[in-house]
């Protein structure tokens, strides 16, 4: 995943990596600095006592039903963009992953589960959820092909687009406690408790939004009541993990929910910004660390730890690299796009959506076969190139066959060590970031973490394992149905 950040003080970008605290900062507040230049070790005795008092908060109302166990809590977090190297090799890179080394011990991890096409935040998000792949489940991307740039850069933000049932509607369904917090596609989602991930406006208008839009509508008042520097780190666009876990807290202190979805993100956005293995995303991977074990330890705390199951998984893998291009620029080329003096697009034949490792390309419905080939044609020789930036070009119904867009006329993969960005104006371009994803799932690159763990589940590894298979698992876990889908529930093999 790949936002734009607040700034904060001065030139300062918060929502990369978690600041030093002060002296009027605990640890687990988003203080406001410079992005250190080196990691800081989090120590496991910066944890809290405990979570917030439940005399702090009004009960929620309670669960219509309960799970029959052996497992009764589900809890999900998804590390955005973490690889699996962290905790199949911390070593390599001296990072001080604590939690992160426990939960690969003493339960099942996978050395890398495999993601979806392409392999971006909100197409995996969503097959987490759904146990069903893009083609599926309608999310295939993470920003709408818009062309004309009608909706202002808009993601794809709302439930309502999702075309399959995700298994937090199944359970909402069944009577049990849910909980969706700044996880992507559940804006209009019903949940129990429910923090959509959502931004528009990028000012503080933003946050009156998220207010108006989570359930119980005063849960974001209730975080700030009970940890003093949650807004501190609580931005709709760049909410910190900090931040996140908060929430996650406030909503056991109302009650327990059966199933949770936590999302957190500063992994990314340092490996995007600053690159694979760089300080910075070293001490991005070592603050989400300590967050999952602040989040355990609150499940301890409340006496759930027994009959609770996590997931710790990411979305996609990541690859750096060091060249970027427009490939909606060959279209312009070939006369397929028209643009304006600046640069705007004002009419088209055809159109192109960049994924950062991979494109879609789409004609209009009724493009006839002179069209299919000018569009073609106009890719070709890009790839053919003696150093190409396409590495490969996919036609349907392979792209439906990867499970990527039913709709998109050709899929472009990028060549290693490429990124494709978004215009239609110059073909080659400067490198926004320095290291991104979204390319071909089978890539080894692109591989996500993926660990399960919990008292009830067997120690062991995940052979094979699908991002797709995780809501079939959970709905086995609780005793959901979840019917049509491409997953299978994951089998954990002896070490």
């Amino acid at each position: 995943m790949f936002r734009i950040f607040r700034a904060l003080c001065s030139s300062t970008l918060i929502g990369l990596v978690a600041c030093s605290p002060t002296a009027n900062q605990s640890a687990n507040s988003a203080g406001c600095g410079a992005v250190p230049a080196t990691r800081m070790d989090v120590q496991s005795s910066s944890l809290p006592s405990a979570p917030p008092s439940s005399s702090t908060i009004p009960a929620a109302t309670a669960a219509n039903r309960e799970p029959a166990g052996p497992i009764r809590h589900v809890w999900v977090v998804t590390i955005d963009g973490m690889l699996p190297e962290t905790y199949t090799d911390p070593d390599a890179h001296g990072l001080q992953i604590p939690m992160l080394r426990h939960l690969a011990k003493d339960g099942a991890a996978s050395d890398g589960a495999l993601s979806v096409f392409p392999s971006l935040t909100y197409p995996a998000h969503t097959s987490i959820a759904s146990g069903v792949r893009p083609a599926r489940h309608g999310i295939v991307s993470n920003q709408a092909h818009d062309p004309l740039d009608l909706n202002h850069g808009a993601w794809r933000w709302y439930a309502s687009e999702v075309k399959v049932p995700r298994i937090w509607d199944v359970a909402y369904t069944h009577g049990y406690r849910t909980a969706l917090l700044d996880w992507p596609v559940t804006v209009g989602a019903r949940a129990t408790y429910h923090v959509p991930e959502f931004w528009r406006s990028r000012t503080d208008e933003d946050l009156k939004l998220i207010r108006a839009l989570s359930t119980p509508p005063n849960l974001i008042d209730l975080a700030a009541a009970t940890h003093p520097h949650f807004l501190e780190g609580f931005h709709p666009q760049d909410v910190s993990d900090e931040a996140g876990v908060d929430l996650v807290e406030t909503v056991m202190a109302l009650g327990a929910p059966h199933l949770l979805f936590l999302h957190i993100w500063q992994v990314d956005a340092a490996q995007h910004h600053f690159g694979l293995w760089s300080p910075e995303a070293l001490h991005a991977i070592e603050n989400a660390d300590h967050q999952v074990e602040r989040l355990w330890s609150s499940i301890e705390h409340a006496g759930l730890a027994p009959d609770s199951a996590l997931v710790v998984a990411s979305d996609h893998g990541f690859a750096n690299i060091d060249h970027a291009v427009k490939p909606g620029a060959l279209l312009q080329q070939a006369g397929l796009v028209k643009l304006d003096a600046k640069g705007k697009v004002t009419d088209f034949d055809a159109s192109l959506l960049a994924n950062h490792g991979s494109a879609f390309v789409y004609l209009d419905k009724d493009a006839d076969a002179a069209l299919q080939e000018r569009t073609l044609a106009s890719f070709q020789h890009a790839a053919g190139a003696p150093h190409p930036a396409i590495g490969r070009i996919v036609r349907q119904p392979q792209i439906t066959e990867m499970g990527g867009d039913p709709n998109a006329f050709l899929a472009l993969i990028a060549a290693t060590g490429t990124t494709f960005v978004a215009g239609y104006d110059k073909f080659e371009t400067a490198p926004p970031y320095r290291a991104t994803h979204g390319y071909d799932p089978e890539e080894p690159a692109m591989r996500a973490s993926l660990i399960l763990f919990g008292p009830q589940l067997p120690k062991g590894k995940l052979v094979d394992a699908r991002l797709i298979d995780v809501a079939p698992t959970i709905a086995e876990w609780l005793d959901l149905p979840l019917p049509d889908v491409e997953g299978s529930p994951l089998r954990v093999a002896p070490r």
